[in-house]
């Protein structure tokens, strides 16, 4: 869970939940429905593995304690054998509210799975000015352990519960189960109480280690309409039924009175789910999860009609308007309008370096404190102490932008790695920052945000070019924006170099890094201790030895970074051959997709294209044996494109070298296509090309040559 930047989603009409049930005190007519193959589908499935496993709270099997493994993934160091929730409404003074049961039970099967025994529920509280929040209560947890051929249970004392604020609007409440070890099953409960009745919690089935059995018991009153939203790959059995319930109230009069209504009663279960598990080059795990999702499409209470609720992006616009924390800080006064004058910032004619003029000098006064935000309510700290969150510098960043003519808006948006913003159901929950857009001299806009270090404008972290972002606009024109590619990404290499008949390569390399590949090239710069630690680290990784380099622009606020130096480098050689890798400076020399199957698509981070040509002086007396064979191998047509070409004129050998990745997101039933690709690229990357002496026994192609004659 992200505290960061969240607040409780509320409905812009916001719901009265004060209400008399009494008013419809006429008995409902009941639509019954057979609850029979509800009952037989949650039976069926705790039935299945009764004799290994038991979904009833307080009971262990043999089987449980003595497992060592899980046999369908014998990697994981845990596995849940069950979670079981039960969500259901309450009619409490004059209100609904929703009670949540949670009960779960995991097998801890290495020194890894330990830590699943640390629990942490995130809960909504803005304190005791809050009428609508949040609890937690009766948490109770167990350890077992198998000890000399007996049970030992260990119950958790409540001294290890403890609470802890993380935000004005959330706290979380932690436990830690003790006598938890490799072998171990733990076992807890606890209820949250929500007093958000148009809220349902998600339900997540699928987690970082496997899940043999889950379910979601939610009863919904017909007050309350819901949709429900199915997620993931994984298949999640549903089955529905209508209920009668009642509820107790008390009128205007102080009158006791009961009402019977019907309930909407939805089971979900999952059983035998797969971990979905952190690989390579994805941007959320989250995205992918198996879920359930709702979403109040409306209430229709007694005596009053039908009233929708769906939220759309345009209502949360209207919202964030009158937000404290963020419409109001748009208005802001410059901070820093005598700093700009001074400067003579105002009176420069070209409006983009007007606009780098400006940042720097904010960064000048304010330094990003590491965190990304999206309320503003710490901007006045952040201008006292001289560093702040992302929000904090972007709200300011625009203040001094319309302080110099410049329109610009916020750019809102989940970072990739706390998942993409939903299409169907639009939520304040998932704004977790923001940046901003500038419009330009070239009536286009162009991106920057408070975070950005080592860049430029249109330069900007991985974690913020998503794919959908939204510009929030105070005049009610919001609009939506890529910023997967705003810029021009790449890295051009000219190698040129002389290979010596004692199997030395005397050389120089001059680099042009452009865009997203010039703020890589900074931030690895800067993350040196020092220049000569980086070209340690670079000669270490390539096995030459840097005589002299510069670097020009490694410190500026541009798009490009020039990096120059001259090389040495050993070549495997003998009496007779000289083994060399004719690009010198391999791009990929490891294939990330060793696996034959996935089951998630493939994220890059940016589209980009490295290019570089070589061009190697062969030594007196020698010549070529092997050369590698040229390729063009591309993804479809707009994907993935790769051209390799060795050529020898002469006294020469010369290689052109192309990578382009124009696409960033690939499905997973293009993997295969792309596994390959990445193999072939990885093999011509590592290709060795061999250089003969003159003098030694010819080559089988040339004896070939002299037999023909």
């Amino acid at each position: 869970m992200n505290f960061e930047n969240l607040k409780k989603d509320v409905p812009l009409q916001y719901i009265n939940t004060n209400f008399n049930l009494h008013l419809s005190q006429t008995h409902l007519s009941t639509m019954k429905k057979s609850v029979f193959l509800f009952l037989l589908l949650a039976l069926s499935s705790v039935l299945t593995f009764a004799q290994e496993y038991t979904y009833n709270y307080g009971k262990v099997t043999d089987n449980e304690l003595s497992m060592k493994v899980y046999k369908p993934d014998s990697t994981t160091s845990a596995v849940t054998i069950y979670k079981n929730v039960i969500a259901k409404y309450s009619y409490k003074r004059e209100r609904f509210i929703i009670e949540y049961n949670y009960e779960t039970k995991i097998k801890v099967l290495k020194p890894g799975g330990v830590k699943y025994a640390d629990i942490k529920i995130p809960v909504y509280d803005k304190g005791k000015s809050d009428i609508f929040k949040e609890s937690v209560s009766k948490i109770e947890a167990y350890a077992y352990n198998l000890e000399n051929g007996k049970v030992n249970k260990t119950k958790m004392d409540k001294s290890y519960i403890f609470e802890e604020r993380v935000t004005p609007y959330y706290k979380q409440i932690k436990f830690s189960i003790p006598a938890v070890k490799e072998g171990t099953v733990i076992e807890y409960k606890y209820l949250l109480t929500s007093e958000f009745p148009h809220q349902i919690e998600e339900c997540v089935f699928q987690q970082d280690i496997p899940v043999i059995y889950s379910n979601y018991d939610v009863t919904i009153p017909q007050y309350f309409d819901f949709n429900v939203g199915l997620k993931g790959k994984e298949k999640i059995n549903v089955s529905e039924s209508v209920v009668e319930q009642s509820a107790n109230g008390e009128d205007e009069y102080h009158q006791t009175y009961s009402v019977r209504f019907n309930s909407r009663r939805i089971f979900l279960n999952v059983i035998n789910l797969p971990a979905i598990k952190d690989e390579p080059n994805i941007w959320c795990p989250d995205d992918f999860r198996t879920k359930v999702t709702f979403e109040l499409k409306g209430t229709r209470f007694p005596g009053s009609d039908y009233k929708p609720y769906t939220s759309t992006w345009e209502d949360i616009d209207e919202l964030l308007k009158k937000d404290e924390d963020f419409g109001a800080i748009l208005n802001m006064s410059n901070p820093f309008k005598e700093e700009m004058r001074t400067a003579n910032i105002l009176s420069m004619p070209n409006k983009r370096d007007k606009i780098r003029a400006i940042f720097q000098l904010l960064k000048s006064k304010i330094s990003w404190d590491g965190t990304y935000r999206f309320y503003g309510s710490n901007v006045k700290k952040a201008l006292k102490s001289g560093t702040g969150s992302n929000a904090d510098i972007n709200f300011i960043l625009m203040s001094m932008l319309k302080d110099a003519g410049i329109e610009s808006f916020p750019v809102m948006m989940s970072k990739r790695d706390l998942g993409r913003l939903p299409n169907l159901f639009p939520s304040i929950n998932k704004l977790n920052t923001f940046i901003v857009a500038i419009n330009d001299d070239e009536n286009s806009t162009v991106y920057l945000d408070g975070s950005v270090t080592n860049g430029d404008i249109n330069i900007l972290p991985p974690v913020l070019m998503v794919e959908k972002a939204r510009i929030f606009d105070q005049n009610g024109k919001g609009s939506w924006v890529d910023l997967t590619n705003i810029g021009k990404n790449s890295v051009t290499a000219l190698t040129s170099g002389t290979i010596t008949p004692e199997g030395i390569v005397n050389g120089e390399q001059k680099v042009s890094y452009t865009g997203e590949q010039a703020y890589k090239f900074r931030k690895l710069f800067n993350e040196a201790k020092d220049s000569t630690s980086f070209i340690e680290k670079k000669e270490l990784e390539y096995g030459i030895s840097i005589k002299k380099s510069s670097f020009s622009e490694v410190n500026s606020f541009t798009s490009n970074v020039k990096e120059q130096f001259s090389f040495t480098k050993e070549l495997s050689h003998n009496d007779d051959h000289i083994y060399i890798n004719p690009l010198i400076f391999p791009h990929l020399t490891e294939n990330q997709f060793t696996k034959e199957e996935r089951k998630l698509p493939v994220e890059f981070d940016y589209p980009y294209t490295f290019k570089q040509i070589t061009t190697l002086n062969i030594p007196e007396g020698y010549q070529v044996e092997e050369i590698p064979k040229p390729v063009m191998i591309h993804l479809d047509n707009d994907g993935c494109i790769c051209t390799y070409n060795v050529q020898v004129l002469g006294n020469t050998i010369q290689v052109g070298y192309t990578f382009s990745l124009n696409r960033i997101f690939y499905n997973n039933d293009e993997y295969p296509a792309l596994r390959q690709l990445w193999g072939t690229v990885v093999n011509k990357n590592t290709e060795l090309l061999v250089l003969r002496k003159a003098t030694s026994q010819p080559t089988k192609t040339e004896e070939k040559q002299t037999s023909q004659l």
